[in-house]
C-alpha cells in the first residue's frame, strides 16, 4: 500500500530540513566573523545601535503598566511594599528578555531579510560566488552572530531600564515609599533569576538572526517576494521567541 503525503506536510519538512542545514552551515561558519570582522562591528553597530531606542521605550511602558496592574492587585492584601521585589523578579525573568525578543524579531530581523533579499535580488549574492566567496561566509554570518551578540547586552539595558521605570510608577502614581520600594528590590533577585534572565537572549537572537537570513537568502518573487520574506520573518521570528521562551522556562524550572 503506497502512503501518500499531503503536499503542505512534504513542503514543511522540506523547509524544516534545508533551514536546519542552514542553520549549522551559519554557526560553523561563525569562525569567519574574525576575517571579516569590519563587517561584523559595522553589523553590531547597527543592530544595537537601531534597536536601542526600541527596546527602551517598549520596556518603558509595559514595566509602568505592570507595576501599577500588579500594585493595584495586592493593596488589598496589604501586600503593597513586596511590589518591588514582584517588579524585579518579572522584569528579570520574563519581562526584560521577551520583550527584547520580540522588538528585535521586528528590528533585526526586517534589517536582515531586506538586506540580504535586496542583494539576492540585485544578483549581488551571485557576483560573490562568481568571484570565489562563500554568501553564507561573507554576508550571512556576520549579521547572524551581530543578531546573537547585541541581544544580552540590550536585555541588560532593558532590565535597568524596565527597574527604574517601575519604580517610578510604585512611587509617584502608588504612593509606594521609596526607601521601601528600593529594599525591596535589593532582597527580591536570587542568582536563579539572574541565570534564568540571561541563557534566554542569545538564543533568541540566534533564532531571530537565523530565520531572518535564511528567508532573506532563499528570497524569491521579486520584490513582491520580498514583502512576503519580510512579514513572514516578523511572523516566524515571534513565535520562535516565544516557542524558545516556553521551552527554556520548562527546562530551568525542571532541573533548577
Amino acid at each position: 500500500m503506497k502512503i501518500i503525503i499531503p503536499k503542505n506536510i512534504s513542503y514543511f519538512f522540506k523547509e524544516a530540513y534545508s533551514w536546519l542545514k542552514f542553520s549549522v552551515r551559519t554557526i560553523l561558519n561563525f569562525r569567519q566573523i574574525f576575517r571579516y570582522r569590519a563587517e561584523t562591528l559595522k553589523q553590531l553597530y547597527i543592530l544595537g545601535n537601531q534597536g536601542l531606542p526600541l527596546v527602551i521605550l517598549s520596556t518603558v511602558f509595559i514595566s509602568i503598566v505592570l507595576t501599577l496592574e500588579t500594585g493595584k492587585k495586592i493593596e488589598p492584601f496589604g501586600a503593597k511594599l513586596m511590589l518591588g521585589r514582584v517588579v524585579v523578579i518579572a522584569v528579570l525573568r520574563e519581562l526584560g528578555p521577551v520583550i527584547t525578543g520580540l522588538m528585535m524579531a521586528g528590528r533585526i530581523g526586517a534589517k536582515i531579510v531586506s538586506e540580504i533579499g535586496n542583494m539576492v535580488l540585485t544578483e549581488q549574492v551571485d557576483a560573490l560566488r562568481a568571484y570565489g566567496t562563500d554568501p553564507i561566509k561573507r554576508l550571512i554570518a556576520p549579521r547572524v552572530f551581530a543578531a546573537f551578540a547585541v541581544m544580552l547586552p540590550l536585555t541588560f539595558i532593558a532590565d535597568a531600564v524596565g527597574i527604574i521605570a517601575g519604580s517610578f510608577s510604585a512611587i509617584t502614581l502608588l504612593n509606594v515609599d521609596f526607601d521601601f520600594f528600593w529594599l525591596s528590590v535589593k532582597q527580591g533577585p536570587s542568582l536563579k533569576d539572574l541565570l534564568v534572565g540571561i541563557s534566554k537572549p542569545p538564543f533568541f537572537g540566534l533564532l531571530i538572526g537565523i530565520i531572518s537570513a535564511y528567508l532573506g537568502y532563499n528570497l524569491k518573487g521579486g520584490s513582491e517576494g520580498l514583502g512576503i520574506a519580510a512579514t513572514k520573518t516578523v511572523m516566524y521570528a515571534s513565535i520562535a521567541v516565544l516557542l524558545m521562551d516556553f521551552i527554556l522556562t520548562i527546562i530551568i524550572i525542571s532541573f533548577f
